[in-house]
This record gives C-alpha cells, sequence and structure tokens, in this order.
C-alpha cells in the first residue's frame, strides 16, 4: 500500500499551512482520522463537540468518534465555533480538495503519484498499524471487515527486504 513516510506528511501540510490555515487543518484532520475526502469537505460544526469529532463515513463503512489529536483540537474548535449549527467547516468540493493536496504535494517536492487526499488515510493506516494492531486500526478506519484494514499490512519486495537485513544485522 502507498503511503507517505512521516516525513512528507510533514513536508505537505508545511506546504499547506504555508499557503493557507484552512488547507492545513483539511488535509491534518483526513490524516489524524483516517477521512475520506468526501468525509472531510462534508464536516460540519455538528461533528465536533466536546473535544470530539463524529464521522459518518461512507462506502459501507461505520461511523466513528474520536478524541481530537492536540495538533487540530484549538483550530477545529476554534472553526467549528464560527460556524453556525450544521454549516460545513470546509465548504469546498471533494475535486478541489482533490488539486489542493496535489497542488501543496507538488511544492513539498512529494511524487505526484502520492497526492491524492486518500493518501492521508493510506498513510495513517499504515504508520499505526503494527504498534497500534490491526483490530485497533480496523475499529478506528470504520472498517467493517478485517480484510479492508488487511491491506496496511502488506510490504513491497524492498519493504521485506529492508526489514530481513535489518533483522540480521540486529
Amino acid at each position: 500500500m502507498k503511503s507517505l513516510s512521516k516525513e512528507q506528511l510533514a513536508s505537505l501540510l508545511n506546504a499547506a499551512r504555508a499557503h493557507s490555515e484552512r488547507d492545513w487543518l483539511m488535509i491534518l484532520v483526513a490524516y489524524n482520522h483516517g477521512l475520506r475526502a468526501s468525509e472531510v469537505v462534508t464536516l460540519t460544526s455538528a461533528n465536533i463537540r466536546d473535544g470530539f469529532i463524529t464521522v459518518k463515513r461512507l462506502k459501507g463503512s461505520r461511523s466513528t468518534t474520536h478524541r481530537l489529536f492536540e495538533s487540530e483540537r484549538d483550530a477545529l474548535t476554534r472553526l467549528a465555533a464560527e460556524k453556525a449549527t450544521g454549516e460545513r467547516l470546509f465548504p469546498i468540493t471533494r475535486q478541489h480538495f482533490w488539486y489542493l493536496v496535489q497542488k501543496h504535494g507538488k511544492a513539498a517536492g512529494i511524487p505526484k503519484h502520492l497526492c491524492h487526499p486518500h493518501i492521508a488515510k493510506h498513510s495513517i493506516a499504515m504508520h499505526s498499524i503494527h504498534q497500534a494492531g490491526i483490530e485497533n486500526v480496523r475499529t478506528f478506519l470504520g472498517h467493517v471487515s478485517i480484510a479492508s484494514t488487511g491491506c496496511y499490512l502488506k510490504v513491497d519486495d524492498d519493504a521485506a527486504s529492508a526489514a530481513i537485513c535489518a533483522a540480521i544485522l540486529a
């Protein structure tokens, strides 16, 4: 599964923030909560309550409620407070969000094939699955089937070779 390294994610977020606080926050929320582009752009002030975000996930996934991360808490809570109940936090289309990720990814020097909003969901899953465990990641992402989450356990030949070499040298 293709994902951003933690360094690439930081570069993407920095490039977005240099341009717009809104763009940075959208990408950060997509990563922190493993959201699809459509899920990010349909968030409303009602989704943010008492330090939590509740997301009605799409494509047959279960709805999830997560604590807000420290990195997003103040900005997201402030934005939700500024909006009327039910008003969208990020009133843009998912296509425009796609464009913004491509734009900021290019500015950050990230390969084009990694510059799409869904890479945030892939990245949080890849960054957390080994430490948090597959069942926790499945629940966090709202997956109904463990098979949907299992794709994040797969590695390519380069990663497998590097891991075996590191194990042998340890």
